[in-house]
């Protein structure tokens, strides 16, 4: 119970703690659009009158013509370098969630912790984690996004030794919030320095790599803990191997360059135009490289100057236009974590352990739970910007068969 709450906290705060600059920004993208269209709206109703309707509509088809920005060709090797480095901070996380998982039966016998204790232990993650979305804004902010994440690996490398060398339950808990401190950084931090390098073309799809590096580090762990299940203080180890990925991220880091918005916003104009040229591939003219730095440059201003004059929380609240869209994106955010999936991901080797299973078949079976998570997220992440498929049918048919297999298993726990 007090994971689950503190859980279903966890994720409102990161919607609503981190408002400077980019957070606020990062969610009303996805849900509070209304505000920006309605700017956009205005802006067009006046050059509507400047222009006559006709004349309008003329330019906006040049003006996309010349959009270099959705033509030019992309440096790929340099763009996803610096994507999938920085999505290992929600590497970090996914590996969280799953090492514990397997680390929670031997470490339980060996410190002699009650339930409540183990519950406290897992949980408290979460409410630290909530302190780190709030600390991640200003960080973001005032040291740039590449400290931030660097901050947040250090933070999670520490914080994996210091569990693993913990021997009393209240040591553990302080270094579980420490590193519940790291994964709030990293889950606020990655996907604002995804969003402000990647290309816009290209924003949406790269964004989805925070989720997908969550699921891609619950698998490793799960099989990182059943590789180290049986070996002396084999949760101290399964802990201390948190610090592999955080060591990785921390040293990978150091090679990242800075979002060029964070570089812009500073007056550092010139060391945001050599990172945006080096997202346009060699194989462009010097000409078309000068036009992708111009055009980025100028939306990135009008981006920062769409984001001072965002409307407020209240503002948003109050207003008709708005509140529905505002209601729809927190609720939907809610409701997809009250089912409680990652209670099971938690508790699943622990669950099963109480059944009867033995802890290296239930490191087994969680080890292919995870797989099967990573393997769908993939999938939907690579349908669900197609026409035929679109947003609202993996949501219905991941709901349905989520709602049967919980029915199943409740039915096998109780009558099994």
């Amino acid at each position: 119970l007090i994971f689950i709450v503190s859980l279903k906290l966890h994720f409102i705060v990161r919607r609503l703690a981190y408002t400077p600059l980019s957070g606020l920004k990062l969610l009303s993208t996805r849900v509070l659009t209304t505000p920006i269209m309605m700017h956009a709206e205005d802006e067009i109703q006046e050059r509507e009158n400047l222009l006559g309707e006709d004349n309008h509509r003329i330019q906006v088809e040049e003006e996309r013509k010349e959009d270099i920005l959705m033509t030019f060709k992309i440096r790929n090797s340099f763009l996803y370098r610096c994507i999938i480095t920085s999505a290992f901070g929600s590497l970090l996380l996914g590996y969280d969630l799953g090492i514990i998982a397997g680390a929670l039966v031997p470490m339980q016998k060996d410190l002699g912790l009650t339930d409540f204790q183990v519950e406290m232990v897992t949980s408290s993650i979460v409410f630290a984690s909530i302190i780190g979305s709030v600390i991640a804004g200003m960080v973001a902010d005032n040291f740039g996004r590449k400290l931030g994440l660097l901050a947040a690996a250090v933070i999670f490398f520490g914080g994996s030794l210091g569990m693993a060398l913990s021997f009393t339950f209240g040591s553990l808990l302080f270094w579980r919030c420490i590193t519940g401190i790291a994964v709030g950084m990293g889950l606020v931090i990655n996907p604002i320095f995804c969003a402000e390098l990647a290309p816009r073309r290209e924003r949406g799809r790269l964004t989805s790599f925070n989720e997908l590096f969550i699921n891609v580090g619950l698998p490793i762990a799960y099989f990182a803990g059943l590789v180290l299940r049986g070996v002396p203080d084999d949760w101290r180890w399964m802990l201390a191997s948190g610090a592999i990925p955080a060591g990785l991220l921390a040293v990978a880091t150091l090679l990242l360059p800075e979002s060029p918005a964070y570089l812009l916003k500073n007056g550092k104009t010139a060391e945001a135009s050599i990172i945006i040229q080096n997202l346009v591939s060699q194989d462009e003219s010097p000409v078309v490289t000068e036009k992708v730095v111009f055009q980025t440059l100028v939306e990135i201003k009008k981006d920062m100057q769409s984001n001072a004059e965002m409307a407020s929380w209240g503002d948003m609240m109050s207003s008709k236009s708005t509140r529905k869209s505002l209601f729809i994106g927190l609720g939907f955010s809610i409701l997809t974590q009250l089912p409680g999936i990652d209670s099971m991901v938690f508790y699943s080797v622990h669950t099963l352990s109480n059944f009867g299973v033995a802890e290296k078949t239930a490191l087994t079976v969680t080890l292919f739970m995870g797989l099967c998570k990573l393997f769908f997220t993939g999938v939907t992440a690579a349908l669900v910007d197609k026409g035929s498929v679109g947003r609202r049918r993996p949501v219905l048919l991941g709901g349905f068969f989520g709602v049967v297999a919980s029915a199943v298993m409740a039915g096998a726990a109780d009558y099994g």
